[in-house]
């Protein structure tokens, strides 16, 4: 399955380095939640290593949802994939097939939520994870410091050299605030973790790459 988005250079090690913690680590037979699915290809990485879990997958989009259904049929010995559209803003609504996960992921979802919303999810999330499940965050970081804005730039310059490809970038601190919003706003890295610890989660830094991140958040067993 192709990566439907392939702009970040940094993308394809760190999306690897998700689906291999969690082929890993979430029992055999074990349910997985995706938050914001898609067409279903962070899930296809997950599930090409661990055919055996059920998936359920959430989306606003319909025919994203539709596309995903297409692109993860069934696996071996009952395993589901199920698919419910529903709007993480408005968490009360969305109607689960089941009450408890092993493991749950979110990519580059969470940006597009307001800060209030994400803690609401994470919160949320929280509750659906079994002990010792894991949520399992890869998304942008907001960068908070204007001093150290061109360490990110000469960082950002950097990646394009070495990978052929260039990220977002902005020409300084200022624009770079300019160009963040309501549905644009990565939290900062200090914010996730206290979020983490507020919901009675153990969170954890797995890559961090720029201001692209793989975060893990764990229930106590």
């Amino acid at each position: 399955m192709e990566d439907p988005i392939q702009r970040h250079p940094t993308r394809a090690e760190q999306l690897d380095i998700l689906a291999t913690v969690l082929a890993d680590t979430v029992p055999e037979g074990g349910r997985l939640l995706d938050l914001g699915v898609g067409t279903g290809y962070v899930a296809h990485l997950v599930l090409s290593r661990r055919p055996d879990l059920d998936l359920v997958g959430i989306d606003l989009k319909q025919d994203s949802l539709d596309a995903a259904k297409t692109n993860l049929p069934n696996g071996p010995n009952g395993a589901r994939r199920d698919f419910v559209q529903g709007d993480l803003n408005r968490l009360p609504e969305i109607v689960l097939p089941h009450a408890s996960y092993d493991a749950v992921v979110c990519a580059l979802t969470f940006h597009d939520l307001a800060d209030t919303a994400k803690q609401a999810v994470i919160e949320w999330v929280a509750q659906c994870l079994v002990p010792g499940g894991r949520f399992v965050l890869y998304d942008r970081l907001r960068l908070t410091e204007a001093a150290a804005f061109p360490l990110q730039q000469s960082l950002w310059r950097r990646i394009a050299q070495v990978h052929g490809a260039a990220m977002r970038d902005a020409d300084d601190f200022d624009a770079y605030v300019a160009d963040l919003g309501q549905t644009n706003r990565p939290a900062a890295l200090e914010d996730y973790l206290t979020w983490f610890r507020d919901a009675k989660l153990s969170p954890a830094i797995l890559h961090l790459h720029g201001n692209i991140a793989l975060l893990s958040a764990s229930r106590a067993s």
